[in-house]
């Protein structure tokens, strides 16, 4: 009862720990491995290039295969890469290539809870179901932040051995699945004729690619919040380690959280296209003020901004990418839309990561992504609000 819900919480939740297992505990992974931050931003980055590129061949495996064995191939290759480090904890190469392959099951599980929810969600539920999914995988990115920082000096341990014991426990509870879903494969109308027309069309869907552009500087906010707002406000600060401000990023991914759960809430007032149009452009607008202040707190508020309009629009994004194509297919446009996104996202980390090494200061790069954003809101707001409109007309 309520698979689509519990279900794709569970496994986003999950998926979340495995994204953020790293970032609380940026200085002492730099201390294992030798390096920087140019050097941190590769490590962090090798899961997040993976992530966005596994999206389209994601939904096209989860279409053809079934969400059910799609998700066992997932789960256990998040058990496989977050063991494996063991072998040469101190070899970047391996702990980046690993990270490369906790990516590739990250992006197969977020797809996975998305594919439950369009089986099994009532047509009313949908968008509410999708954002409590996204509201779990940001309480999954928040967690490393109340429990890794307190593990002790060797915790960067347990980052690997917390998403490995994950995965067992998500591998035992799936077995309450229905059956319907565990027994789920593709169907006939699934051939591989029909899955590559899906793909052409989605791939040449203009909407689709601004929704993915979009959700790429909302849920990219989220990410890099994670990733970098500790050591953005221990610049601020300047008498602080970035481990010092762990609990408060933790409690600002909280808020980003809720706004997921609850975004769907404005859409008693307002429209989808209102919602994620209005939620870009206040993003831009606030990582420009993130960039230009020079103190600590202002900037710990303007990171709470951000993770709330990084969540609001979520569950929107998602109701409207999935009135492209069939139920059937939601999937593979999901996994487009989200591989466009990731691939911001992942661009965002390394931007942020390069340019304070280079310069000693996030400012320049905080203020170029506000600018950016401000930019993709401008060249894509008629196109949402055309799209919202006619699908909803």
């Amino acid at each position: 009862m309520f698979s689509y819900i519990w279900f794709p919480a569970l496994i986003s939740a999950m998926g979340g720990y495995l994204f953020m297992s790293v970032a609380p505990l940026s200085t002492q992974f730099m201390a294992l491995f030798g390096v920087g931050y140019a050097g941190m931003s590769l490590f962090l980055s090798g899961l997040l290039w993976s992530h966005s590129l596994v999206q389209l061949p994601a939904g096209l495996i989860l279409d053809k295969l079934g969400v059910y064995r799609g998700f066992l191939i997932a789960i256990i290759i998040a058990l496989v890469s977050n063991l494996l480090p063991f072998l040469a904890p101190e070899n970047l190469a391996l702990a980046t290539a690993l990270r490369f392959f906790g990516g590739l099951s990250s992006g197969v599980l977020f797809l996975a809870g998305v594919k439950v929810t369009a089986m099994m969600a009532p047509p009313e539920k949908i968008a509410q179901a999708q954002g409590i999914q996204g509201a779990a995988f940001s309480l999954g990115t928040m967690l490393p932040f109340v429990t890794l920082p307190y593990l002790g000096n060797e915790a960067w341990r347990f980052s690997y051995l917390i998403p490995a014991t994950l995965s067992l426990v998500v591998i035992a509870l799936s077995l309450l699945l229905p059956a319907s879903v565990r027994k789920n494969n593709a169907g006939n109308s699934n051939s591989l004729a029909n899955l590559l027309n899906a793909l052409k069309f989605v791939a040449t869907s203009v909407p689709i690619w601004t929704l993915g552009m979009f959700h790429g500087l909302s849920y990219g906010t989220l990410n890099n919040l994670g990733q970098w707002l500790p050591s953005i406000l221990a610049d601020l600060h300047g008498q602080s380690t970035a481990l010092g401000w762990s609990l408060a990023t933790g409690a600002v991914l909280l808020l980003g959280t809720l706004a997921r759960a609850y975004g769907s809430v404005l859409l008693r007032w307002y429209t989808r296209s209102w919602i994620i149009n209005t939620a870009v452009m206040l993003i831009g607008v606030c990582y420009i003020v993130l960039g230009l202040i020079g103190n600590v707190y202002v900037g710990l508020a303007v990171g709470i901004a951000l993770a709330l309009f990084g969540g609001s629009n979520y569950g929107s994004i998602f109701s409207l990418t999935g009135q492209t194509v069939s139920p059937v297919y939601v999937a593979t446009a999901a996994g487009f839309m989200n591989m466009i996104a990731n691939i911001a996202n992942v661009m965002l980390t390394l931007i942020l990561g390069t340019v304070r090494e280079y310069t000693g200061s996030f400012s320049m790069a905080l203020c170029a992504t506000g600018i950016f954003a401000l930019t993709i809101w401008v060249c894509g707001r008629k196109i949402i609000n055309r799209f919202s409109q006619t699908i909803f007309s």
